[in-house]
């Protein structure tokens, strides 16, 4: 609770050392030498209303400082928009200099009407400590986000190796299945035990990459929507539509991302005895992944949303925000009778 006030108080801490800098330094009006008894000394006099014009002028340099940190900075380093930084830091450093300088008169100080190199070195040192400012921030941001993601990775990699089963013992064991369901002549066991293995396949080894090809995540969600496909049969009224479109070939992802939202479809979305339906629409438009799953909703509300239990929708969240920060847009949608999330993400290439 603490630390949240730490930030303000260190630029409370920076202005007020500004002004003790400048006052200190600009608000001496005149030195009288008085020689008492032959001792001589130096009187000092300060203008006591250069203290107003000081708290004027940071009050300026403090817009200057606080729109390069958290608007302009933010708005074009990351797109590497150098003219049209360059442009807006020099249009509003002379603005605020202008500014600054025809409120002079009202002040009784007159230090920086003929010390022009100095206001404009000033204003240089402004933007340089916002500069840096705003990449320590980031840095500090980044860094943090980076050390919480190890060690949640960590965390799980133990969780995983605390539950897991042998992969060859446990594909052994499919692969018998397989073979008894065969010579029983039961085609939809038999399917399903294979897509089965193929979907372990795919979390146990592929998925312990950090990024995979998309390529490979929609073959697992079309894999998801086959597996789930069999426990319905002809006389069901569901229907189950997946449409890929774009070039997603070339992309990667975060393994396991868009999982959650399939498998929460179908655990929400169909009941047995009613007309159900569940849509999944995925397409790459340029860097942009757009994904949007829409079903019937027949769990309480606020039960598809929190979807507790298994993976989660609370972990995708958690997930987007680690390695997709400020790159990803999550929206879900709850309504009487539909459910839709929609994600969309700024992919890498791969």
């Amino acid at each position: 609770m603490a630390g949240k006030w730490i930030e303000p108080f260190l630029h409370l801490a920076f202005w007020l050392f500004c002004f003790w800098v400048l006052y200190t330094a600009f608000s001496f009006e005149r030195v009288e030498v008085v020689i008492e008894n032959g001792v001589e000394r130096s009187l000092y006099s300060r203008d006591t209303g250069a203290a107003l014009f000081i708290v004027a002028t940071l009050m300026v340099k403090m817009v200057v400082f606080y729109a390069v940190a958290f608007f302009l900075l933010p708005r074009f380093l990351r797109q590497r928009r150098w003219g049209a930084l360059s442009g807006l830091l020099a249009a509003l450093s002379f603005g605020c200099f202008l500014a600054e300088y025809l409120l002079q008169p009202i002040a009784t100080g007159h230090y920086f009407r003929s010390t022009l190199p100095i206001g404009v070195l000033l204003y240089l040192l402004v933007l340089l400590a916002a500069v840096a400012y705003r990449l320590g921030r980031d840095w500090w941001r980044h860094e943090r986000l980076r050390a919480q993601l190890v060690e949640e990775r960590l965390s799980a990699e133990l969780n995983y190796l605390k539950a897991q089963v042998h992969p060859h013992f446990l594909f052994n064991t499919l692969n018998n299945l397989y073979a008894l369901a065969a010579r029983e002549n039961s085609p939809a066991l038999t399917d399903g035990i294979a897509g089965l293995a193929g979907l372990l396949r795919y979390v146990i080894y592929d998925c312990q990459a950090a990024y995979v090809p998309l390529s490979k995540e929609v073959q697992f969600l079309n894999s998801i929507v086959e597996m789930q496909n069999l426990r319905l049969d002809e006389q069901d009224d569901v229907m189950v539509a997946l449409n890929v479109s774009g070039p997603y070939q070339d992309k990667k992802i975060a393994p396991l991302l868009l999982a959650p939202f399939v498998e929460n479809a179908f655990k929400h979305g169909i009941r047995y005895g009613h007309s159900a339906f569940v849509k999944i629409e995925l397409a790459v438009e340029g860097p942009f992944l757009h994904f949007k799953v829409v079903n019937t909703n027949f769990s309480r509300p606020g039960g598809q949303s929190s979807s507790k239990g298994g993976i989660g929708l609370d972990n995708v969240r958690r997930r987007l925000s680690l390695l997709y920060p400020d790159r990803h847009q999550l929206v879900l949608d709850a309504q009487e009778n539909t459910f839709t999330a929609y994600l969309q993400l700024q992919l890498d290439e791969a």
